[in-house]
């Protein structure tokens, strides 16, 4: 006997189930369900145990501030170098100064000196010693402070770079290692050595950079090297990076590529470098002039006279260079961080007012090159997360 299969409603019998019966389906409109889903809005669902904070999620920044809260720090070097050409006097200046430069890089050593941090202060008592770093404008200070102590700052700044996912000023490696008494003292011989106007000052802050795979960017303007100015806030003809991880950089060997850097741009070959059998013709002062004004500067130029050297630099080094060369990393498996050390200058006073402020605020020093995107804050610092009464002093507090 065969079964028998229900026959299907007529379509309107259909459609008036799915419309006007009152169980409806989940999904029929209106969506006056008397049984709501587990789910559905309000979303006033109690919870079985409180939530604890440590379980909460938290983002990986307070909130931000946008970018025009940040204080220029004077003239760039093209501005300056701009403004020197467009006087007579200045251009008389560039290219006696141009002459000199050349002179200089074509005796220009093919290796930077290297002192023990030990014996920095006995080493630098001899004047002759003192002449030659200021004529090669780069040393490195080995040893300043010990392997395991650099590596453990670079392990935690690391850490907190990846947990926060930007660019961090003040995590505490970085105030400890600015802070550190060995490190203010090499960066500070080297000043006192090197610039005439600071031989007996004791004082000397420190700028606050971030920690990067490499030095920082040449910045300095002057007619002379070791020269100070005065007003210019954050201003330093001396650079120093403090290693964390072992960083391969290469490193100009004389002062004046300095000066030949800021000028490079203005100054061209007469003839190309295919039309000399040797080399050395081709540098040859003769074989430069000044560009034609139509055509303008080539920033973009190549420092051919200039023949860096190789250096490798160990974690707890310090490399101490004029603010002016250029140092470049070999690659970015080195991590270095910058504790330039600024003169005690009335700009630079001025300026470790804003910085330390800054500091406070948790928002980048106010030199910091910070993207269009808003700045992610750091949580606030005070004199109290700096250990030592001379990582105080450099940053501001107890003047």
């Amino acid at each position: 006997m065969l079964a028998t299969v229900p026959r299907a409603a007529p379509r309107a019998a259909r459609r008036a189930l799915t419309t006007a019966t009152a169980l409806r389906a989940p999904l029929a409109p209106p969506y006056a369900h008397a049984n709501r889903s587990a789910l559905a809005p309000p979303y006033t669902h109690p919870l079985a145990s409180p939530v604890r904070d440590e379980d909460r999620l938290k983002a990986p920044y307070a909130f931000s501030v946008p970018r025009n809260s940040q204080t220029a720090t004077g003239p760039s070097s093209r501005e300056w170098v701009a403004a020197v050409f467009d006087t007579a006097a200045g251009r008389e200046w560039a290219m006696s100064a141009w002459e000199s430069a050349l002179v200089e890089l074509a005796e220009q050593p093919a290796t930077a000196p290297e002192i023990p941090f030990q014996a920095l202060t006995a080493v630098l008592a001899d004047p002759n010693m003192q002449s030659l770093v200021a004529r090669t404008g780069a040393v490195v200070v080995r040893d300043v402070v010990r392997d395991a102590l650099a590596e453990a700052w670079a392990k935690e700044l690391i850490e907190a770079r990846a947990a926060r996912g930007h660019a961090t000023f003040y995590n505490q490696a970085q105030v400890d290692a600015r802070a550190d008494p060995s490190v203010l003292s090499a960066a500070g011989q080297l000043l006192r050595a090197l610039v005439p106007e600071v031989a007996n000052a004791e004082t000397a802050y420190v700028r606050v950079d971030a920690a990067a795979a490499g030095p920082s960017s040449s910045n300095w303007t002057g007619k002379s090297v070791w020269a100070v100015d005065n007003t210019t806030a954050g201003f330093t003809p001396v650079h120093a990076h403090l290693t964390l991880q072992r960083t391969d950089v290469a490193v100009p060997t004389s002062t004046a590529a300095a000066t030949y850097a800021l000028l490079r741009p203005f100054f061209a070959p007469k003839a190309s470098r295919i039309s000399f059998y040797h080399a050395e013709d081709y540098l040859n002062g003769k074989n430069w002039q000044l560009r034609q004004s139509a055509t303008g500067p080539d920033y973009d130029a190549p420092l051919v006279h200039i023949r860096p050297a190789a250096v490798s630099l160990a974690p707890g080094d310090v490399l101490i260079t004029h603010a002016g060369l250029n140092v470049a990393a070999a690659d970015t498996a080195g991590l270095v961080l910058p504790v330039h050390p600024l003169p005690a200058t009335e700009g630079n006073a001025q300026f470790v007012k804003l910085q330390r402020a800054s500091f406070e605020a948790g928002v980048p020093p106010p030199h910091a090159e910070t993207a269009d995107s808003p700045i992610a804050l750091e949580e606030a610092g005070d004199a109290s997360m700096i250990a030592s009464w001379g990582g105080r002093r450099a940053m501001g507090y107890g003047f």
